[in-house]
């Protein structure tokens, strides 16, 4: 089957591992004399298998380009040729000749009368022949294909740079000249930089050595030390936790450490921040969390009230909470592990009972906003109905 499979396609040998496995998709999901009124699939799985995605092997196929993923007067679709079905999705497996890869797609239109042309024609097409009497050369490969091979080679070469040509010219063509709008005239966005200058815009990015990522090998550098003692401070003054011994049927939650260099608008190193992290994807939903949910300020919010205070001439203030997760109250019961290099000797089996919220719990952020809300509405300011984030004071 298999070489009925590559010969009916005109396919070249080196895809006759796609024309078996294709074989075996077809003939498991085909009637048997073995199995009476049934086929294999359906013994195995016990469903009756579907058929409608069967198309003839080798045949043309137009898979879509999404918008996304080309530009305008580019190509729509893209010509490949079928090999099967894929397993990881409910996709058709297409071969791309041109640059010789595998592409999955659900988005295909077929033209199963049409074949691919690759590079010979009808009278040069070899036939497959696999018997015993076919002669093979030193290397175990027939004498004849040498030649045909590096034909077929050029070929695909010379069509592939011709390809990579023709879209490069286009992609020139369909460049437009971008001009900036009116009411960015006034600012610098940065278009027109020499190249010197935006090597050193980019240079930021660069500028510090690689945080750690673990705390092995954080705790060998001092300056990583004291940001992890700065850290287990901050949340003992703020009474965080408390070490209890773990109930009977209760799991605590793991944390690790996550180590940052800040960088001062000036691109300089300001500090190195280590923050204690919740692993909050073990946390299970109706025990250790239940709503999450909590409103983030909208940037046009942000400009609205830019704008009203540069019209009216207000000044505008900036206020940074330190560790603001830390002074958050919870209201479920949270345990986690003891920190890694902060374990109390003589009880290392107890866990920490949350009183507080920490960084990477689901519903720290929640929790976050919940205060800020109280605090405001204690001081007399109105939350707004349409923006929940924006709360305002009359006087």
């Amino acid at each position: 089957m298999v070489r009925c499979l590559l010969v009916e396609g005109k396919m070249p040998r080196n895809l006759w591992a796609e024309a078996a496995k294709w074989s075996v998709h077809i003939i498991n999901r085909s009637p048997t004399a073995t199995i009476t009124n049934k086929t294999p699939e359906e013994c195995w799985t016990g469903n009756k298998p579907n058929v409608a995605h069967f198309r003839v092997f080798g045949c043309v196929a137009y898979a879509h380009i999404p918008d996304v993923k080309r530009i305008k007067l580019e190509d729509k679709s893209h010509k490949c040729v079928f090999l099967g079905v894929s397993e990881e999705s409910k996709a058709y497996r297409l071969y791309d000749p041109e640059s010789k890869q595998i592409i999955t797609s659900r988005d295909v239109i077929f033209a199963e009368k049409e074949t691919w042309n690759w590079g010979r024609t009808d009278d040069e097409q070899e036939e497959l022949t696999w018997d015993d009497t076919e002669s093979f050369n030193g290397t175990g490969r027939e004498e004849d294909d040498i030649p045909n091979e590096q034909a077929a080679a050029q070929t695909e070469e010379a069509r592939s740079t011709a390809l990579a040509q023709s879209q490069e010219t286009r992609r020139e063509q369909t460049k437009r000249i971008s001009i900036p709008p009116r009411h960015l005239q006034h600012y610098v966005t940065g278009e027109n930089l020499a190249e010197e200058e935006e090597e050193e815009q980019y240079l930021v990015l660069y500028a510090t050595e690689d945080d750690p990522v673990s705390y092995d090998d954080a705790v060998k550098d001092i300056k990583w030390k004291n940001a992890m003692d700065t850290e287990i401070q901050a949340i003992e003054k703020n009474n965080t936790w408390e070490l209890v011994k773990l109930p009977k049927g209760m799991k605590k939650i793991g944390v690790k450490w996550v180590f940052k260099t800040k960088l001062n608008e000036k691109g300089e190193v300001d500090k190195h921040k280590a923050r204690l992290v919740v692993k909050g994807y073990a946390q299970r939903q109706g025990i250790d969390y239940n709503k999450v949910f909590s409103p983030v300020a909208r940037w046009d919010t942000i400009r609205m009230l830019l704008s009203l205070a540069a019209l009216r001439g207000w000044e505008v203030f900036q206020l940074d909470v330190k560790s603001a997760f830390l002074h958050e109250e919870l209201n479920e019961v949270v345990y986690i592990e003891q920190p890694e290099g902060y374990i109390r000797r003589g009880e290392e089996h107890k866990a920490c009972l949350l009183k507080k919220a920490l960084y990477g719990l689901k519903q720290a952020l929640r929790a976050w906003y919940s205060r800020l809300e109280d605090y405001f509405a204690g001081e007399g300011f109105d939350k707004c109905n349409y923006e929940h984030t924006l709360f305002i004071k009359k006087e």
